[in-house]
């Protein structure tokens, strides 16, 4: 009788419809479990799902009285400290005085519409990133964190260049400029704040996208196997080739001669899902303990996927569009684990260094996250002194040499970004490459070769600010510091594999910056008064530009809006190379079979 039953059972489990397998990948994905048939994690489940039921239900249980209380929940941020609070308080208060005083000084009546408007634009971005900044665990939040970061750095460049096109006004605009440099830093310690508060310690592992994203990505490998093995309810019609059928016997007969059968169960979407769901779990619950759960079991959990990777690529022939859709769904899901180190180093940029040791990772920080802590470092003297720079009435050349100086106090945040986003020990990432274009702007800036039209011109001569040495010092640290191991001293590329994906990556760098400093041309001269001519002012800022671009032997002209083209229609294509054939039969250069009868 037992075994009649168990028979029964499996014949049951081995004949569902595929209506039953996709209401069980509903219940795996809304209460994200492994097995929808196991009473237990279902429960579990539902009390994830229902919180506030559940604790009713468990409060009923025990004894006592229903009634509504606030309760705390796993993912309840913790609290920043009173001392980064306070700070960052006085820092909004500041921006908050500064914006008032300027919408009300009665030199700049004429633009207080603009000057209401920015306020506006500030105290929302200000708002957003202190959030996100609470929220840093969240990898969306840590994207919109850095955008308002990027944001605030725009404003206070604008502040800056501004006030130094503006007579009797550059003190003022500065202010502004200061108090949005200390919002923008303090929303960095707070977000590491936030991960030190949650015990990240010197966990290594964040996620790059959300849990949600996570059961997006399942969702479709598993639609991409049920496509591939012909399980849908969508069937072939006359006109066309089972080439799902075809892949997933191709791929059968690839991985047996491998020898690696236990990938052939990666075929199942029974297993496939499980593998999935239990990354997916610990992924999901929204605390820190199951993100270094997570962490700690990831890499190994994926190395079956990595396996199927390798062991069928390229080697079902013909290829089959089932078949790549499959793997294509498969690395994306693989790149959530593989690109989630990013945002780790806001720890360090938080807490202070003689907590290095220990609480923020028993090795200590790497080689690039010193570099990052220099970087700060130099970044806080070289925003001290330009804000000295112009410090007597001076006009003309002096104001586009303070200008210069504000654009490269702003890459240096933004420098400081890259770096804070990047997750190579060595510093040798993409992020890390990117932020070398800046050390080129500098080295630039400090050759004495100046364009014709400037030959007059010095911003470094130490006339008019007598700290010139401390500043010349400061910059070449900064400049040392971004490209180390990667840029000698004249701005030649020195890895051992220069070539052209280094280069490209910096090149892309400097040529955004071309192009958006060419966007603001027009919001210059709608808040300048035009003491100095905003065409001299920007293109001074390209020739900069197009001096670093130079030392890397792009040639002239490589910086272009971006267009986005849409692909050739079936019937354009063909009568484009109806019309090439055409042009090529008239030459004798059409083989036989192309011949127009």
């Amino acid at each position: 009788m037992n075994d009649r039953a168990s028979l029964s059972e499996t014949t049951v489990i081995r004949d569902r419809t595929p209506v039953a397998v996709r209401a069980d990948n509903l219940i795996r994905q809304r209460l994200r479990i492994g097995d929808p048939r196991n009473p237990q994690e279902v429960a579990e489940g539902l009390k994830r799902l229902f919180t506030q039921d559940a604790r009713k239900l468990a409060a009923e249980a025990e004894g006592l009285p229903v009634v509504p209380a606030r309760f705390v929940g796993e993912a309840a941020r913790s609290p920043e400290s009173q001392a980064t609070g306070a700070e960052l308080k006085q820092a909004i208060d500041d921006v908050e005085r500064d914006l008032g005083a300027l919408t009300a000084d009665h030199r700049l009546k004429d633009i207080s519409a603009e000057l209401q408007g920015w306020g506006q634009a500030i105290r929302s971005i200000i708002s957003d990133g202190t959030a996100a900044a609470r929220l840093a665990l969240d990898p969306r939040a840590r994207d919109r964190l850095f955008a308002a970061r990027r944001q605030l750095g725009d404003y206070a460049r604008l502040a800056r260049m501004v006030g130094a096109l503006t007579q009797t006004m550059n003190l003022p605009y500065r202010r502004l400029a200061q108090s949005l440099d200390e919002v923008a830093g303090l929303v960095l310690v707070l977000a590491g704040e936030s991960l030190a508060g949650a015990g990240l310690g010197g966990g290594r592992f964040l996620l790059s996208v959300p849990a949600s994203e996570l059961q997006a990505r399942r969702d479709s490998v598993l639609l991409a196997l049920r496509t591939l093995a012909g399980t849908t309810e969508q069937a072939y019609g006359n006109d066309q080739w089972p080439w799902g059928l075809h892949g997933l016997r191709e791929m059968l007969r690839v991985i047996e001669a491998s020898g690696h059968l236990d990938l052939r169960a990666l075929l199942e979407e029974q297993v496939l899902g499980r593998l999935m769901d239990e990354l997916i779990e610990r992924a999901a619950q929204h605390n820190v303990l199951g993100l270094r759960a997570l962490g700690a079991t990831a890499d190994v959990a994926v190395q079956q996927l990595h396996r199927l990777l390798h062991v069928v690529d390229d080697r079902v022939q013909p290829e089959a569009p089932a078949v790549t859709t499959f793997l294509k769904a498969i690395q994306l899901f693989l790149d959530a684990f593989r690109s989630s180190r990013s945002g780790y180093r806001l720890l360090f940029v938080a807490r202070a260094p003689i907590a290095f040791y220990g609480l923020a990772g028993i090795g200590g920080p790497d080689p690039a996250t010193l570099r990052l802590i220099d970087l700060v470092v130099q970044r806080g003297r070289l925003a001290e002194l330009l804000d000295c720079y112009l410090g007597c009435d001076c006009c003309g050349d002096d104001v586009i040499c303070q200008i210069l100086l504000d654009k490269i106090l702003y890459d240096t945040d933004r420098a400081i970004d890259l770096y804070t986003l990047g997750s190579d020990p060595d510093g040798s990432g993409e992020p890390e490459w990117r932020a070398a274009a800046f050390a080129l702007l500098i080295m630039e800036f400090r050759a004495p070769q100046l364009p014709a039209n400037q030959a007059n011109t010095t911003c470094l001569a130490g006339e008019c600010f007598p700290r010139m040495g401390e500043l010349t010092t400061s910059l070449d640290a900064i400049s040392s510091l971004l490209r180390a191991g990667k840029l000698d001293a004249g701005g030649t590329i020195v890895t051992a594999d220069p070539g052209d994906v280094h280069r490209g990556l910096l090149t892309a760098e400097l040529c955004q910056q071309r192009l958006a400093d060419r966007r603001l041309e027009a919001l210059i001269a709608t808040l300048a008064p035009g003491c100095v001519p905003g065409e001299q002012v920007f293109s001074r800022i390209e020739s900069l530009i197009d001096g670093a671009i130079g030392r890397l032997g792009a040639p002239s002209g490589t910086c272009a809006e971006i267009e986005i083209a849409p692909p050739p229609t079936t019937e354009s294509a063909l009568e484009l190379f109806h019309g090439l054939n055409q042009h090529a039969a008239r030459w004798g250069l059409v083989p036989p079979r192309f011949g127009r009868p």
